[in-house]
């Protein structure tokens, strides 16, 4: 059954709350770090370089960011661009959604982020393509979405980050979503996965026992800043995407 109940995007919805509560070193602030990583590795050189996070929620992607770019953020959450605008006084950010896109000039960005926002849309290759034109040329966009083809989704059942979420709608195999990349403009330049970090899969044995066995990859691709995991072979699928 699905639930038809409209989520609000503010202090209540679960992933702020997770957000809120996470310290240093939890896998918001790593997963944060990680797309910092990435935007920096593949973002084109530029003597002064702006970078755009849809969906920027506080601000971590950004934070990470701020001393090698000019900062913008957008989110659909007032609750959200409040604490972002605490924690980033520096960076250009408000309060709207992906359909503004077009607000912003042509390859105005050397870079655009989107971390777990592009599920929540009900046409995401209409918000790629927003993204390409926004983009420089060399610009890239990293996105990370649920990985539909993930072999442990059947563990987590209901659990499952691509469904628990109500205001999951695009939940796409990657096939999917890298053919959609492709259609807006862009060139798939890596696509790879974030490992099995959602511990516990297996019942009636401690998360703190599984996480050892099922993260260590996970942890290892972050810690090194280099993406070497398999499509499968994560709860994510992690899109670098280059307008040539």
């Amino acid at each position: 059954m699905i639930d038809s109940t409209p989520t609000l995007f503010d202090e209540n919805y679960q992933y702020f709350q997770q957000i809120a509560r996470a310290g240093k070193f939890s896998v918001p602030w790593w997963s944060a770090r990680f797309y910092a990583q990435m935007t920096r590795r593949y973002a084109p050189r530029a003597a002064s370089r702006r970078v755009l996070d849809v969906g920027c929620a506080f601000g971590g992607v950004l934070k990470n960011l701020e001393r090698d770019f000019e900062t913008h953020g957008i989110d659909i959450s007032e609750y959200a661009i409040r604490v972002a605008r605490a924690n980033l006084p520096r960076a250009h950010l408000r309060v709207s959604d992906a359909s503004t896109l077009h607000d912003y000039p042509r390859e105005h960005f050397h870079a655009i982020v989107s971390k777990h926002v592009f599920e929540h849309l009900a046409q995401p290759g209409e918000t790629l393509k927003d993204c390409a034109r926004a983009l420089t040329r060399g610009g890239v966009l990293i996105f990370g979405t649920p990985n539909a083809d993930n072999p442990l989704k059947k563990l987590k059942g209901a659990q499952w980050i691509g469904i628990k979420d109500a205001s999951h709608i695009s939940v796409l195999p990657p096939a999917e979503w890298l053919a959609l990349t492709r259609a807006a403009g862009l060139k798939i330049a890596h696509a790879f996965s974030d490992g099995f970090w959602d511990v516990p899969y297996l019942p009636r044995v401690p998360a703190l026992l599984q996480l050892p066995l099922f993260a260590i990859p996970a942890a290892l691709q972050v810690l090194v800043g280099v993406p070497f995991l398999p499509v499968k072979w994560g709860e994510s699928l992690i899109v670098v995407a280059r307008k040539e």
